[in-house]
């Protein structure tokens, strides 16, 4: 089947046009967009509640709402405004970029950051005060690095070590206990 000449809208600017979000629903995943001059006569126009584009939307899905304010290219086949879906991703002054260096970052609005600086190989993930993290993995974790940990440490569980643990500077494997005579007899717990 050919596409007849007159199904060809005879502005083409009515397929691609520049807008911001006005609104958000995030239970129905839509969001509604102004677009138009708000100098003309009319102050420009709104759609109806539309989708926006997602980087996945399958088996793999990725759920990143857009923000009220922020700009957006409106996509809109055969110029039917209520079938259009939403681009969003371009900077301004209300939402600038978050840095200008090679380090892949995603920036939340509290603050919080996940970034990823292939230059300096680091993958850092800041979180603002009060903030929290869960990594649940019934399967195990597997760390292969030396670890700092700079803050109190609370296990719920047991902790076996195939080397020493050491509590400062004592050795659990190695360290000896005065007054006490060589033989059968055990020392008391620890005081």
């Amino acid at each position: 089947m050919t596409r007849q000449q007159e199904d060809i809208p005879a502005d083409l600017s009515e397929l691609i046009r520049l807008g911001t979000i006005a609104s958000v629903n995030l239970g129905t995943a839509t969001c509604t967009v102004r677009y138009g001059n708000p100098d003309d006569d009319d102050g420009g126009a709104e759609t109806p509640p539309i989708r926006w584009l997602a980087p996945r939307a399958g088996k793999t899905r990725v759920w990143s709402p857009p923000s009220v304010g922020e700009q957006a290219i409106l996509l809109v086949p055969d110029g039917q405004i209520a079938a259009a879906v939403v681009l969003v991703g371009i900077w301004q002054d209300a939402f600038p970029p978050p840095a200008s260096t090679l380090a892949e970052l995603v920036e939340y609005e509290d603050g919080a950051r996940i970034g990823y600086d292939p230059e300096a190989h680091a993958l850092t993930a800041i979180l603002p005060d009060g903030a929290t993290a869960l990594v649940e993995a019934p399967g195990g974790i597997t760390l292969r690095a030396d670890v700092t940990i700079d803050g109190n440490v609370t296990l719920n569980g047991s902790l076996d070590a195939t080397a020493d643990v050491r509590a400062d500077g004592v050795s659990l494997k190695s360290h000896n206990h005065g007054g006490v005579q060589v033989g059968t007899a055990q020392t008391g717990p620890p005081q």
